[in-house]
């Protein structure tokens, strides 16, 4: 039974790192605090269940229309949030990103009233390994979200733009001397967090219901993952998005549901006594900032 808890939440903490390592990014290279991270995962919910319901697009396809809408809606908060990036001044972003929250829950308060919503799920069967069930829409949303995962850290890893992005969360002022395209690099930064959440929240659409204050919850997992990774350690919100998935789902087992999320809160204040740095800090890994 164990090995079986440690594989589903593998699954579940697949698209946990999806939804963190946006955040992790934003806050490694343009030092930005969104507090409405969870939110934009709640937004991609709700595109995912507009997409069935208008065009009959599943949830596990509607995610390339999600990123274009994704994309757009970076856009149009970077052009508002753009005078707080990069300058340090935290108590702006907080309460920018508070305001942007209650917005956007209101927003969709207002269309879709406060009804859980959700998608039929049109893989509801399970596979055997040997003494181990594996849900196959759970499974197929784990690869998924993973392929998406390793595409980003590739194009942070290799790419011109990734190179810039790196160098920008190092030092900004050197960045500009050496002719870096500082704003070009925190806009495209800031819609691949919003991206990176609204696909998370597409392919969540297919396991869980979606309400407009379901993105609160989505906010603690993020900045939970991130700071046990460590602050801008993209490979390190990954493994950490994988550690909270597995405690979250042994202790909805063992402990029940209503306090499955107890376990790695724990952990998390225990890391912060400990290792305030992260977990994974320490680790030999390229990072977009060093913590």
């Amino acid at each position: 039974m164990l090995l079986q808890l440690i594989v589903s939440g593998i699954l579940l903490g697949g698209i946990y790192a999806l939804l963190s390592v946006g955040l992790s990014l934003m806050l490694g290279v343009s030092k930005f605090l969104n507090f409405a991270h969870g939110d934009f995962v709640m937004v991609g919910m709700y595109m995912a269940f507009i997409c069935y319901q208008n065009w009959g697009v599943n949830s596990y396809l509607s995610w390339p229309i999600v990123t274009l809408f994704a994309a757009a809606l970076g856009v149009v908060v970077f052009l508002f949030a753009r005078l707080t990036i990069g300058q340090g001044n935290t108590l702006n972003q907080i309460l920018l990103t508070l305001g942007l929250s209650m917005v956007l829950q209101n927003v969709m308060l207002l269309f879709y009233k406060s009804d859980y919503k959700s998608v039929p799920n049109a893989l509801s069967g399970s596979i055997q390994v040997q003494e181990i069930f594996i849900s196959t829409g759970l499974l197929i949303t784990f690869v998924i979200a993973l392929c998406i995962t390793a595409v980003f850290l590739c194009f942070i890893q290799f790419t011109s733009m990734g190179r810039a992005m790196r160098a920008v969360g190092e030092d900004r002022h050197a960045s500009c001397l050496m002719g870096i395209p500082v704003g070009k690099v925190d806009l495209i930064t800031f819609c691949l967090g919003v991206t990176m959440a609204c696909i998370s929240g597409s392919l969540m659409m297919s396991v869980y219901p979606v309400t407009p204050s379901v993105g609160s919850g989505y906010n603690l997992i993020a900045w939970v993952t991130v700071v046990l990774g460590g602050l801008g350690h993209l490979q390190g919100a990954l493994l950490s998005a994988l550690l909270i998935g597995i405690c979250e789902t042994v202790s909805g087992f063992y402990l029940g549901a209503d306090l499955r999320q107890v376990v790695y809160f724990v952990v998390f204040l225990l890391v912060l006594v400990v290792r305030p740095q992260g977990l994974f800090s320490g680790f030999n890994m390229k990072k977009v900032k060093r913590s």
